[in-house]
């Protein structure tokens, strides 16, 4: 399937084709046809391989051409400056970026507008809930901890009643329910008031009155009688007051004679934007620049092994997709979980996304630093190293990414758009050169003959993509094993000779073949190019 853009000059990629980058300010050629081709995009004939960065402001620009990165998604303006998405495009162009920025009417036609952007992460799951839990009039509501948390079944969450002394909630029930007892999960924090007498009324009668002990975890209460009630409030009659006058409950419950919790209101998923909405989005997209393709970010959750979604709602993943041209997802192993026996996510991920995609290339969000906001404190949090963003980088090519993007947010120590280390800028400088010189092949045809890649004696989980570009043929491989193992690779190739030489990629060596397949080792995370001649 190929799908054609009429775009102007940004579009071309590194090396990919001659001159694409001038010197700073140097104009850039028009781009006369962009087209999808086998999930790549081509632009005037010729394919490139677009490697960008997420959400960065223009003061940033030059860094990521120091780290070999030729486009930058997403739009951070200085507003303050009064920056407009306009001026931040001619900033990209200075720089010899290209632009994936959100749609607006006065950039059509700008020489580096590369694409347009959907919403971020329009599957990224919240939970709403049915429950009709209402606070007297009085009460301060926090936002951030709606009120339907005290019926939700989790126990470690809490809602803020502010102020705690004399505040009041009131469940609104369904239908009818009879309780023979009511607990309360008081929250303990330093500084906060905390309840110490409490009552209960069903249907506005008063069935129970109690003091509470300032402590966590549940305190439950026997009623004198079972109630059947489809309203119950909580007063809270008396506090301990701290420094703040506001505190908080972590849940109510209450029993009915089998000790089933009649309260409880589980909530559910929801996506941030349902597919539908994205879809209107897109058609409105295109309605307005049809000359552009339209990229969009999922987050992870597609992918079962987060059990963020049930079976039934993942069904709603191939919907996103047919609202958008570009699918590509972020999935943080370390920086996100802490977790680098995680990687190989990555590589199971994009697999799956592109089976989803059908036509549309996709593309891969990829960590590149420690001083993530959701991993606890920096000192526990374990380092991205070098081998780690290398090692998924070529997972996701593997698979068949045929963009990549890189995530370089920090939160800590302090926040930072660009927080790499110069280790790792080093490093994604050397893969970034790599990826741009070696597109027209990682782009190229499937050969025609068959390549498979095995662990000689073990199960280290390899993979390997092989590709034809001018009769040679180009192996790129990966040990992505989440053990870090390593392991003696053997690769065998339909009809290779005994005897054949092979290069070995950017490594200064190379390998003699056995008939019908070569070996080498590969340390934990490894990554291996190789090329055979044509014959």
């Amino acid at each position: 399937m190929i799908r054609a853009w009429t775009i102007p000059a940004a579009l071309l990629l590194g090396c990919v084709l001659p001159g694409a980058f001038g010197a700073e300010g140097a104009p850039l050629p028009p781009i006369q046809k962009v087209e999808i081709v086998n999930r790549a995009i081509h632009v005037n004939g010729e394919p490139f391989f677009p490697i960008m960065a997420w959400l960065q402001g223009s003061a940033n620009f030059p860094l990521l051409r120091e780290c070999g990165m030729n486009a930058t998604a997403g739009a951070n303006l200085r507003r303050d400056q009064g920056q407009t998405l306009r001026d931040y495009l001619d900033l990209m162009q200075k720089s010899g970026l290209y632009g994936i920025v959100p749609y607006r009417d006065d950039i059509k036609g700008h020489p580096v507008l590369l694409g347009y952007i959907h919403g971020d992460e329009p599957d990224l799951p919240h939970d709403e809930s049915d429950a009709d839990v209402v606070a007297a009039s009085e009460l301060r509501i926090n936002p951030q901890n709606p009120l339907w948390k005290l019926v939700d079944g989790d126990l470690s969450s809490w809602t803020v009643l502010d102020p705690l002394e004399g505040a009041a909630v009131t469940i609104n029930l369904k239908q009818p329910v009879t309780v023979t007892s009511l607990a309360v999960h008081l929250t303990v924090s330093n500084g906060l008031s905390v309840a110490r007498e409490i009552a209960f009324e069903a249907d506005g009668k008063e069935i129970l009155r109690t003091a509470v002990a300032p402590k966590r975890g549940r305190q439950q209460f026997p009623l004198a009688q079972p109630a059947t009630l489809r309203q119950l409030t909580l007063k809270v009659l008396a506090a301990q007051k701290g420094e703040n006058v506001w505190g908080s409950l972590g849940e109510i419950e209450g029993f009915d004679a089998d000790g089933k919790n009649v309260l409880l209101a589980k909530p559910r998923s929801v996506p941030r934007r349902m597919p539908a909405e994205t879809l209107k989005d897109y058609q409105h997209i295109k309605e307005g620049d049809p000359s552009r393709p339209v990229f969009m970010t999922l987050t992870g959750n597609f992918l079962p092994f987060f059990k963020k979604y049930d079976e039934q709602a993942r069904k709603m993943y191939p919907e996103y997709i047919r609202a958008t041209d570009v699918i590509g997802y972020d999935i943080y192993p370390i920086y996100g979980w802490n977790k680098p026996e995680w990687l190989y996510l990555v590589h199971d991920a994009t697999d799956l996304l592109v089976r989803m995609a059908g036509p549309r290339p996709v593309y891969a969000w990829i960590e590149t630093s420690k001083g993530s906001r959701w991993t606890g404190e920096l000192e526990r949090q374990k380092d991205v190293r070098p081998e780690h963003i290398r090692a998924e980088v070529w997972m996701a090519i593997c698979r068949g990414a045929t963009i990549i993007g890189y995530f370089t947010h920090i939160w800590k120590p302090s926040y930072q758009q660009f927080g790499v280390p110069p280790e790792n800028r080093k490093a994604l400088r050397e893969i970034n050169d790599q990826i741009t010189r070696l597109a027209p092949a990682i782009l190229g045809n499937p050969p025609k003959r068959a390549v498979k890649i095995s662990c000689d004696g073990g199960d280290v989980k390899l993979d390997v993509m092989a590709k034809e570009k001018d009769g040679d043929l180009y192996l790129f491989c990966v040990n992505y094993d989440e053990r870090a193992i390593p392991a003696r690779a053997i690769v065998a190739v339909e009809g290779l000779d005994a005897g054949a030489s092979i290069e070995v990629v950017d490594e200064a060596r190379s390998l003699q073949s056995n008939a019908g397949s070569f070996a080498d080792l590969f340390a934990p995370l490894a990554v291996h190019i190789y090329r055979l001649k044509a014959r």
